[in-house]
């Protein structure tokens, strides 16, 4: 066996082998070298922190793993399909762990699809926890608003500003992909807005596909969060001439969780936040 870091090894492999593995997991993945050097900055995966593993010169597992300081997270960790349920996973975590222990890392964190019992297993034998329900909505129909909202771009540093607001003083406690800096660090990929009513003053950060458009964060400081989202949705609805509207991976103790329920969201995939205290 032989243990790579990832910065060693081709961005193009490295896209293909994780695309390749989980091409059969309950959430597949289609990563393109774009889209996975912005995924590599906004959730702060370190390649040079994360492995590549090879047998004969073959890869056969590799493991994403993110740090910020004394937080670590397991952004993605497969093997090839011939060599499941043999250890390798397990030898491919002791690894992950046994570094990020070495790097000063206190806890790691890590999402699982509820449905995949087999991995929620192997990750409860290895220590993990669930913390709590991570959902994901969509909605497919128009939502009008009042139009009351004014909604103006900005950048990552004011909406780092909000969100750092938001958890401060509204004890917000918001996913990995949620957190100030994954926002400051999403480097012009969403539409960044501030949003001012004449009860209240909120944030919206947004996208779209060639299918859809997606919630990627919004709160609101004063005013209803319910009605807020209606406004936020009937803007992008509007701006993207799109009507399906997704938001993913949303913490069930989250204002943007119910928001999202009250404004007719159908939630479509349930994944647990599992953590694993190291020290």
């Amino acid at each position: 066996m032989t243990i790579k870091r990832a910065s060693e090894v081709s961005v193009i492999d490295l896209v293909n082998l994780v695309n390749e593995i989980f091409k059969d997991y309950a959430v597949p993945v289609n990563w393109d070298v774009y889209n996975f050097n912005l995924d590599v900055r906004e959730n702060s995966i370190s390649l040079d922190d994360s492995f590549v593993f090879f047998e004969e010169e073959k890869p056969v597992g590799f493991v994403l793993l993110c740090i910020r300081k004394d937080r670590g997270r397991i952004d993605s960790m497969g093997v090839i399909k011939p060599r499941r349920g043999t250890g390798l996973a397990d030898m491919i975590l002791k690894h992950a762990l046994e570094h990020l222990v070495w790097k000063g890392v206190k806890s790691v964190v890590l999402e699982v699809v509820s449905t995949d019992q087999r991995a929620v297993r192997f990750y409860e034998k290895n220590g993990f926890k669930k913390k709590r329900h991570l959902h994901s909505f969509v909605l497919d129909r128009n939502i009008e608003g009042t139009g009351d909202v004014r909604f103006f771009e900005t950048d990552e540093k004011r909406i780092h500003m909000y969100s750092l607001k938001a958890r401060t003083d509204f004890n917000r406690n918001p996913n990995w992909q949620r957190e100030c800096l994954t926002l400051l660090l999403a480097d012009g990929r969403y539409r960044m807005e501030r949003a001012s009513w004449k009860d209240g003053e909120g944030y919206l950060v947004w996208g779209e596909t060639p299918q859809s458009s997606f919630i990627v964060d919004a709160f609101a400081f004063r005013g209803n969060m319910d009605e807020f989202i209606r406004e936020c949705v009937d803007h992008i609805q509007k701006e993207s001439k799109k009507s399906l509207v997704t938001c993913t991976a949303v913490p069930e103790d989250d204002p943007l969780f119910h928001a999202l329920e009250a404004n007719g969201f159908q939630r479509v995939l349930t994944q647990y936040e599992m953590e694993l205290r190291l020290v």
